[in-house]
Order: C-alpha cells, then structure tokens, then sequence
C-alpha cells in the first residue's frame, strides 16, 4: 500500500508579474479534486453533517457569506485497494477543526468523501471502519501466517534431531585397523564406551586422545560412519632401546624416548643403553633428555654401523654420548660423539664416522672421537 503525503501547500503570487503561478498540493498516487470541481459534494456533506441549514439558492448573498468555504478533496488511485491505515490516522489524527484546513477522501470518485473530524469522532463512518477492520485482519493474517511457518521448521529440526539422536542410528560396529603391540585391553575399553551412542553424539576427538595415552599408539584416527559404525586407525610406536631401572627390570624406549613397556628380562633385539642415572618410569612415561638423544641416534645408524653395535651410554642431559662398536678379532672400539643432541649434530658425526670406520676394522684401534670437526684416533 503506497503511503501518501501532503508536499505543497495553498497558491503563492509573485507581485507586479502579468500573470501568477499556483502551486497545487502533491501526492503519491493521488488526485485533487478542484474546490469547484466539488461544489456540489461539498454543499452536500455540510448539509449532512453540519448542524446549520445550508442557504437554497437565490438566497441573499450577505448570508452566502457565512457558507462554509470550499474544501480539497484527496482522490486515492492507483492499484492500491485500500488506503494505507498508518498513514491514514497520522493524517487524520492531525487534522484540524478549522474547516478551511478540512480534507475529504474519496477512494473511489463517487464522491462520497467524509470529513476527517467525522473520520476520527465517536461515530466513524462505516466504510472507512470496515477498511481499518480488513486491513488489521490482513497484517494479522500475515503474522499468523509466519508464526505457523516458524514453527513448523522448528517441529521438523526437533524431531529430526530426535530422530538422529535415536537407538536407530547408535554404533553398533566399530573397526580396528593397527593394532599390534598396543595393550589389547586398553584399545577395548574406548570400544566399550563407543558402543551403543548415536553415531552423530559420538566425540570422535576425546576417544583419539584416549587411545594416544595408551604407550604403544604414536597417533589414532576415529572416523563415523553413518548410520551406526566407527573406524579406528591406530599408528604405533616402533621400539628402538631398552634401558634397565634401579628395580632391575628393563623399559622398552621408542625414537622419542617414550617408555611403551616395562618387562622383567633383557630383550636382545633392542641396543642397550646405560647412563649415570638409571631410568625408573612408568609405561608411557618420557625418559630425559639424554635418553632421547640416545635412543634417536639409533635411528639415524647405516647398517654397517647398527650390525657392530653393542650398547650406548650417556648422560642424563645428553653433554657425553658414546657408544660401543665390535671389533673382532681385536678390542671393541669406543667412538665419542659428545654433545649431539639435534638431528644435524647426529647426522655430522655418523658422517664422520663411516669416513674413517673401515679404515680402523681389523686394526688395534680403540678410540674414535667424532665429537669435533677432526676426527681422532687412538
């Protein structure tokens, strides 16, 4: 519905020009109606609702005077149906008493125009009160309306979630792919918990942590799969060195230094570290930094290095690392590397060491310090 206001206001002269300009009042999507184009509307609404007699004609023209004046009449057009109800009561509601200041509406052109004190008093006229009447049902129709479409989708989220959320989609199957040296037991126990939940419910990221806190699992990947199963990757650590504690039994040491498992014996497929300050740690504990040094080095060994290996040592912060080489028919041979500590440094003095090793097989060497840049002998 267009809303509609009032721009320009009565006639302006401009003195000693020929001829005068009037300035009509402006609308959106309405029409003027003339005062005299309204004459006979007029004298008919005065006679309507005036409580005085109108003067029949040929009357005295001393009591013409006291006629009331000629009144603007807002024609409403366009495609609206009904005027704006907003708009309208502003209009309305502001009109004055004055009769010069009167505005009719006639939204048809029949000429049926009220006046905008009868439009507002006790008495409104019927029509315009059936059109304030249609108009509040339309706006309540249209409230209705999307109220009943908001909660419709709400009732279709609810029950979807609901449904989602239901034993028809709980996990019921769950797939292990890695496990090999992991404690069976443990890995069964995050099964256990997963089983039965909606597959949608399931937090995929705290079982991953709980299967990373057990020794043997280096990364876990837990994947849903819809309607009611789960994938489980696991990634384990691989052993590399076993280091012996003060209780006598032995801690199996991943590359990072990881203890992923306390045995009583020696386990001879791993080399064998020893230090100053023996290792007493529980499963899945870090050792120092030393120890991880160690342990990571072995990684870095050439074959020819790793197949003549017959311990390691070191300190606790990792300043003095040394490992033993066999040398038969002669003595083992003790090669130094001192502080090595990063991947560069390690890397440096396995360099230097395969350099000068096939030189000293065989021989009556003992020593071999590769803890500078110039590689010793003795």
């Amino acid at each position: 519905m267009s809303r509609w206001n009032r721009t320009g206001k009565g006639k302006s002269k401009k003195k000693g020009d020929a001829e005068t300009a009037s300035t009509e009042p402006v609308f959106s999507d309405v029409r003027i109606v003339k005062p005299d184009e309204s004459k006979d509307i007029a004298a008919e609404l005065f006679e309507a609702f005036s409580d005085e007699d109108v003067p029949a004609d040929g009357a005295d023209p001393s009591e013409a005077d006291t006629a009331p004046t000629a009144r603007t009449t807002i024609a409403i057009g366009g495609d609206d149906e009904l005027p704006d109800a907003k708009y309208l009561d502003q209009e309305l509601g502001g009109a004055s008493s004055d009769d010069s200041g009167t505005v009719f509406i006639d939204d048809d052109g029949t000429g049926d125009a009220i006046a905008a004190k009868d439009a507002t008093g006790r008495g409104i006229e019927p029509r315009l009160r059936q059109r304030r009447i249609g108009v509040r049902r339309a706006e309540g129709r249209r409230r209705l309306k999307w109220a009943a479409i908001i909660a419709a989708i709400f009732i279709v989220v609810v029950g979807f979630l609901a449904m989602l959320g239901s034993s028809l989609f709980s996990v019921n199957e769950i797939d292990v792919a890695g496990l090999q040296n992991a404690d069976a037991a443990q890995v069964e126990a995050v099964i256990a918990d997963l089983l039965d939940q909606p597959v949608l419910l399931v937090d995929t990221d705290e079982a991953e942590e709980r299967l990373e806190a057990i020794a043997f699992v280096e990364d876990a990947r837990v994947r849903t799969d819809f309607p009611n199963s789960i994938s489980i990757e696991l990634r384990e650590r691989v052993p590399v060195a076993t280091v012996q504690g003060t209780d006598g039994q032995f801690r199996i040491l991943d590359a990072e230094g990881r203890v992923l498992d306390v045995i009583g014996g020696q386990p001879v497929a791993f080399v064998l570290i020893s230090g100053t300050n023996p290792l007493d740690l529980s499963e899945g504990q870090f050792a120092s930094q030393g120890y991880a040094s160690a342990t990571s080095i072995v990684t870095k060994l050439t074959p020819a290095v790793r197949s003549r290996l017959v311990s390691m040592s070191v300190t606790p912060d990792g300043s003095d690392l040394r490992f033993v080489l066999s040398n038969e028919p002669g003595e083992n041979i003790e090669v130094r590397l001192g502080v090595a500590i990063t991947d560069d440094d390690q890397i440096q003095r396995l360099v230097r060491l395969e350099r000068v090793l096939d030189d000293v097989l065989g021989t009556n060497t003992t020593v071999i310090d590769v803890s500078t840049s110039e590689t010793t002998e003795r």
